[in-house]
């Protein structure tokens, strides 16, 4: 017998939820990360190409989900503060 997922208040699929959000979520383009982050468009280029920041490879251009940054900008704070180097 299949299990059936817990659907939220709504009658909709978490997951599916999920997928909406960050579909409609607007992609950050590396002079926006640059500027949040106060660093040269040229070092987020790199650290994207380094797999050091989360992002996405569109075409010829990167792309970054404004929550995963700040997500990934707190764990860099975290991990700072507990004397873990990335």
């Amino acid at each position: 017998m299949k299990q059936q997922r817990s659907r939220s208040n709504n009658g909709r699929d978490p997951e599916l939820q999920f997928a909406d959000r960050m579909t409609t979520e607007p992609l950050w383009t590396v002079e926006d990360v640059s500027t949040y982050l106060r660093l040269k468009p040229e070092t987020v280029r790199l650290m994207a190409r380094q797999s050091k920041i989360p992002s996405i490879k569109v075409g010829r251009v990167w792309r970054f989900r404004s929550l995963e940054i700040r997500t990934w900008l707190q764990l860099q704070s975290d991990q700072n503060k507990a004397g873990v180097s990335a």
